[in-house]
């Protein structure tokens, strides 16, 4: 897979914080500060759609992937390049200044796409976009509480969807969800809710402890197989990914020691902090944060190895982000997790929030993931990295991690 561009997806949850959908987050050139599709930008916005949307094994409702077009995409008819099933046409309030947009918008909504209507400040030259709009998303940040109860109310007698954008914390989110909001696109499921004195739980202690048996400088096959052996749900699961369609082996492994030779230490070592993660992570948080960390995992060990630095280099910054979230999963300070977590000081340091040189590695990620280009342009040239090299390690990223999540993880 290639690309030529940076992109990002925002998670967008449901209210009861599920995984509704996406948001594409989209520059196709440097100096570029949103989506403008041309011909040439069909193919890579069909290229990012298939690296975005994941469908876990056994899942039937289909997620959504909501892109920005402009007026002049809308009028091309450049959606009808994508699954309508899926795809969110994200509009602009101006759009309903113009007849023959709203024309366009009527002609692909007949066609199965949804209409989203994004940061709604409830312009009354914009009321036909308004009434053609199946969801309406609202940046709460930038109203004032009498506003934000004006705009819903509005937005609700015209039986939309309500979305919220920039949701930031938990106590937003409950407040949202009260009030009639049934999408929520932030980082609120990011931001821990740190309570004194608690500790965690022997399972997730165990769990954690694994990593020494993992990391070992020369790690002993039969002393993994016999840890994995011992959990039945693990055992299960990697068998069942060894047999998949993803790696195409020619007969059927049935025995752990057999797996671990055949998809290699390192696969097996990705693989299985994927499954500790989410096994750790409590049911009432999101499973975006494991899957989230992998991604960041893979995505700086990608960039390092692409950019040809040390393995020992890529495999501690593949660790810096699959332990970037772990206090927003588990509530409890970096620094008491750690005592868990034989891990480098300097590395603990920055997952414990002090700067140092893995600093800037985690901000990249951390600005993909909100699509802040110009922090992200910063950034790459302060670590001396190619661009278009570290676009193509986040798609790397994304397909890696769908791959992993889609055989039911």
């Amino acid at each position: 897979m290639y690309v030529d561009t940076f992109f990002a997806r925002q998670p967008i949850f449901d209210a009861d914080k599920n995984i509704w959908g996406y948001a594409l987050l989209y520059r196709h050139s440097s100096d570029a500060t949103q989506a403008r599709f041309d011909d040439k930008d069909i193919a890579t916005l069909t290229v990012i759609s298939n690296a975005i949307m994941n469908l876990p094994k056994g899942e039937e409702r289909i997620k959504k992937l909501c892109i920005n077009f402009t007026e002049e995409s809308i009028l091309r008819r450049v959606p009808r390049t994508l699954p309508a099933s899926s795809t969110i046409l994200l509009v602009e309030e101006s759009f309903g200044h113009r007849a023959e947009v709203l024309a366009t918008l009527g002609e692909l909504k007949a066609l199965g796409f949804q209409v989203a209507l994004n940061d709604f400040t409830g312009d009354p030259e914009a009321q036909g976009l308004l009434e053609l709009a199946d969801i309406v998303f609202i940046d709460i940040l930038s109203k004032e509480v009498p506003r934000l109860k004006e705009l819903t109310i509005l937005a609700q007698s015209h039986h939309a969807v309500l979305g919220a954008k920039r949701v930031e914390d938990i106590r937003q989110f409950e407040f949202l969800r009260k009030v009639g909001y049934t999408l929520f696109q932030g980082f609120f499921f990011e931001k821990p809710v740190i309570v004194p004195g608690r500790k965690l739980t022997s399972n997730q202690i165990s769990r954690l402890m694994l990593f020494k048996v993992l990391e070992k400088e020369n790690p002993d096959f039969a002393e993994i197989a016999r840890v994995i052996e011992t959990d039945v749900s693990i055992s299960y699961r990697l068998l069942a990914l060894t047999n998949s369609a993803n790696f195409s082996l020619s007969r059927k492994v049935d025995s752990i020691r057999q797996a671990l030779v055949l998809l290699g230490m390192k696969q097996i070592k990705s693989w299985l902090w994927l499954i500790f993660l989410t096994d750790i992570t409590p049911k009432h948080k999101t499973s975006e944060l494991p899957y989230l960390s992998a991604i960041r995992a893979k995505f700086l060990e990608r960039t390092a190895l692409n950019h040809d630095l040390p393995i020992a280099k890529a495999d501690l910054l593949y660790l810096l982000g699959l332990f970037s979230l772990l206090e927003a999963m588990l509530d409890v300070p970096f620094k008491e997790i750690s005592k868990n977590l034989p891990l480098d000081d300097d590395l603990t340091a920055a997952l414990s929030g002090e700067t140092n040189g893995y600093t800037p590695w985690l901000n990249m990620a951390r600005y993909f993931e909100r699509g802040e280009w110009d922090n992200i342009d910063g950034v790459i040239t302060s670590l001396d990295l190619d661009p278009m090299t570290v676009a193509n390690s986040y798609a790397e990223a994304l397909t890696w991690a769908k791959t992993i999540q889609g055989e039911g993880i």
